[in-house]
């Protein structure tokens, strides 16, 4: 069975790695801090309440966001070190993680969408209000149905057994002879492998991108930016320095997307709606889309920044 989060934390004992720190002492560092944030931030969603007493609304969603964050991580530096790694190991890891990502990835996107909605309802005189909130009821009722599938998860063996498998991986990660090279000298050469694949998703999205090309660059970023933030122990400001300005291109771009998923939504939701719901999910989807296209107006001007060549002068 899995260990407590607790006792997993107490365990763990790696050292930051240093300029002179190896391939394997940088990835384990990076492994042994996104496996503390997946179960620090699990143990709280289990409780099911702020274990330091009172919370802002909403404190449960953020557990959720950091939780999936923290799979995230991990995956991208599988990917990223995937040279230094046992390729079956790794296979099977990841392929674990993407199992509970997708669980995260459900009730968290349910989160984005109601904070939006509400955020927007705000706005609205007191009826419109209410109506809106009847046209929600059947998100609201799909949230707690993928948080409840996420806890449920939670309390597999399945889980209990990635949990085990992290924890192991943290303190004996399968290397091969690679993993042995100076950080410095390998670590620049897996980031810029992940710039140049950004570098070709904004080129081929063309001057008026599509929504699909969009999305794909904004995972490029992400997984850029995972990358250079690996990367800071060992090179330090430089790599931390250009991760901010990819993370401003990521955040724009998931403005965006947040957007045109929830347009999409409403949409989907009108069809079906009453007409005073379905007049309120056009208020709605009229503020989704002017602020994706807000977005829009501002994401060359965020690549731009993050694509000056002094951020990568380390690369």
């Amino acid at each position: 069975m899995g260990q407590e989060p607790e006792q997993v934390v107490l365990e763990f004992d790696v050292p930051v790695p240093g300029p002179d720190a190896s391939v394997a002492e940088l990835v384990r560092h990076d492994l042994a801090a996104s496996t503390l944030r997946l179960l620090r931030h699990e143990h709280t969603i289990r409780l099911g309440k702020d274990p330091e007493g009172e919370a802002p609304p909403g404190w449960d969603h953020e557990e959720v966001h950091q939780a999936r964050v923290a799979t995230r991580r991990w995956r991208s530096t599988l990917r990223t070190f995937a040279g230094m790694l046992d390729p079956d190991w790794a296979g099977r890891l990841s392929g674990e993680l993407s199992w509970l990502a997708g669980l995260l990835g459900a009730a968290r996107d349910a989160d984005v969408l109601l904070a939006g909605f509400e955020r927007d309802l705000a706005r609205l005189p007191d009826e419109d209000a209410e109506a809106g909130r009847r046209l929600l009821k059947r998100l609201v009722a799909a949230r707690a149905a993928d948080h409840g599938r996420l806890l449920a998860a939670m309390e597999e063996p399945r889980h209990a057994a990635l949990v085990d498998d992290l924890v192991a991986a943290v303190r004996a990660p399968a290397w091969t002879p690679q993993a042995g090279q100076p950080a410095t000298e390998a670590v620049p050469p897996l980031v810029a492998r992940h710039w140049r694949r950004l570098r070709r998703a904004v080129d081929g999205a063309g001057d008026h991108a599509s929504d699909e090309a969009l999305h794909r660059i904004r995972i490029r970023a992400k997984r850029c930016r995972y990358a250079a933030e690996a990367a800071v122990p060992v090179i330090g400001e430089p790599a931390r320095a250009f991760a901010k300005a990819v993370e401003r291109l990521q955040e724009v771009l998931g403005e965006q997307h947040d957007a045109v998923v929830a347009e999409g939504w409403l949409h989907e939701a009108a069809a079906s709606a009453r007409r005073q719901e379905a007049f309120v999910a056009g208020q709605l989807a009229a503020a989704e889309r002017a602020r994706a296209e807000a977005a829009r107006e501002h994401w060359r001007q965020a690549w731009k920044a993050a694509s000056r060549k002094r951020l990568r002068a380390w690369l």
